[in-house]
């Protein structure tokens, strides 16, 4: 079951002001979901090299801003061109620190490509707007400028792709990062910085650390010359961030936790909907926050959905991320492994039938069978909390307006997802769920050129397409008389 893996890898070292340096606060393993045995180690920042990074990065801030948006953009899409080169052998550090499978790692870096390339080509855009003016011989000008030291946290689950969408973006419109990686998948996002450095980056525009996360983070934000935060994470972090920001009105970026319902319709196509959220839903062994992870099945369709679902679901082939043939991996740590099976136990207690899966699949690694669970409640954990992992709870409805009240009960609000052949269902299902990305027939992958921002508490702001630029600019109005 298990690949050959070798000896463990070198740590993972800080990167601050253009030079690696070993952690001062030590060394933590980093973990192999698919063996539980360590894989290499990651260089643990104390208070002092934090505040280096912050000083290298306020230092570097004036010659980036000064820097042609052209040639921004030039260092952002060489380092893309870099790091398309260097996907394979970054992809297996990916799965090995992570546990997604190979296909699903270069499928994840080929999109940290198209997100840093897509930023670069972009940056040369940014620009402000003329409006005439009132008075006669006056115009209006909104003039676009970095708004500084940004401090970015990416979480674990997407280490690549997280990663290059707050750099790409923060680094085209002219900030210096502080990049706070997940201390678990540090390997993938040292590879894209690197790949930053080889382009040529200046010193000190990007700076990587790890650490104890709170204490980081307490760190980062104490700061005066950090203006922006821009976070990846779960709902309860946001929130404490919030908290730290607001002081000295340090500007946001939440994209917080999630919890997408689905609704198949009475006229909605089963086959469609089982096709298009099987690999949503186990891809990356379901920790992904744009998953689909309640599903309402109207009642006509709900024996034939759940059957077809839980067919697919229980023919994946569950093991190690380095072998060709997986197609679903392990969870990405023993805090999920015992979150499915709390979930799992809890749900039958609520008088939910397993229609497959439910338990561990393997004494090694931490691996959980592709769940389907049916007439789960609403009252269950699962149907209240982010799963994140493998676990598929399904219910059913008679009335639409009772499945939206169903879908939207929850204070998350990321994704939504609906299936219809009805145009104007389809129109109904868009104006009323409450999340910031809809599918409707399909699901919603979050792609470069286009925004995506949570409701509620799922975040706000947004990453991707040029309003996710623009959440590193501010805007002058500058008012001219001639």
């Amino acid at each position: 079951m298990f690949v050959e893996r070798g000896a463990p890898e070198r740590p993972v070292s800080l990167f601050i002001g253009g030079a690696s340096y070993p952690g001062e606060a030590g060394l933590r393993e980093v973990i192999d979901p698919a063996t539980e045995r360590a894989m290499g180690a990651v260089a643990l920042a104390s208070d002092s090299q934090v505040d280096a990074a912050i000083d290298a990065a306020e230092a570097a801030a004036s010659d980036w801003r000064a820097l042609p948006v052209l040639e921004r953009g030039a260092i952002l899409i060489r380092a893309a061109n870099l790091l398309r080169v260097r996907v394979d052998s970054i992809a297996r550090l990916l799965t090995l620190e992570q546990g997604k499978t190979l296909a699903e790692s270069r499928g994840e870096l080929t999109r940290a490509v198209e997100t840093l390339l897509w930023n670069g080509e972009e940056a040369p855009r940014i620009d402000g707007a003329v409006t005439a003016g009132r008075a006669p011989g006056s115009t209006r000008r909104r003039l676009p400028v970095p708004i500084g030291v940004v401090a970015a946290f990416a979480a674990w689950n997407f280490p690549a792709v997280l990663a290059a969408r707050k750099l790409g973006a923060a680094l085209a419109a002219g900030c210096p990062v502080i990049l706070k990686a997940a201390e678990e998948a540090p390997y993938t996002a040292a590879a894209i910085v690197q790949s930053l450095a080889d382009a040529g980056l200046p010193n000190g525009v990007v700076n990587l650390v790890f650490g104890d996360p709170p204490a980081v983070a307490k760190r980062l934000l104490a700061s005066g010359a950090v203006r922006k935060i821009t976070f990846t994470g779960s709902t309860r972090v946001g929130k404490e961030l919030a908290a730290l920001a607001a002081p000295d009105l340090k500007r946001c970026t939440f994209e917080l936790g999630g919890h997408a319902p689905v609704i198949l319709c009475a006229d909605g196509d089963v086959d469609a909907a089982v096709a298009a959220t099987i690999p949503f839903k186990f891809t990356s062994a379901g920790q992904s926050c744009i998953a689909p992870s309640r599903f309402y099945i109207q009642r006509r369709h709900y024996a034939e959905f759940a059957e077809k679902f839980a067919s697919v679901a229980k023919r994946l082939k569950i093991g190690d991320g380095l072998d060709p043939e997986t197609k679903m991996g392990p969870v990405a740590n023993a805090r999920r492994l015992a979150a499915m099976s709390r979930y799992s136990a809890d749900a039958r207690q609520h008088g939910a039938t397993v229609l497959c899966g439910g338990e561990r699949s393997n004494d090694q690694g931490w691996f959980w069978q592709p769940t389907v669970l049916t007439d789960v409640p609403d009252d269950a954990a699962v149907m209240n909390e982010e799963p994140f992992g493998p676990i598929a709870p399904m219910a059913p409805f008679d009335d639409l307006d009772e499945a939206i009240y169903r879908a939207n009960r929850l204070a998350y609000g990321f994704a939504a997802y609906g299936f219809t052949s009805d145009l104007s269902v389809a129109e109904r299902l868009a104006d009323r769920l409450e999340a910031g990305n809809i599918g409707i027939n399909q699901m919603c992958p979050s792609l470069p050129d286009t925004p995506i921002g949570g409701l509620g508490d799922s975040g706000y702001g947004y990453e991707g397409g040029r309003e996710g630029i623009e959440e590193f600019l501010h805007f002058k109005l500058v008012s001219t008389s001639h």
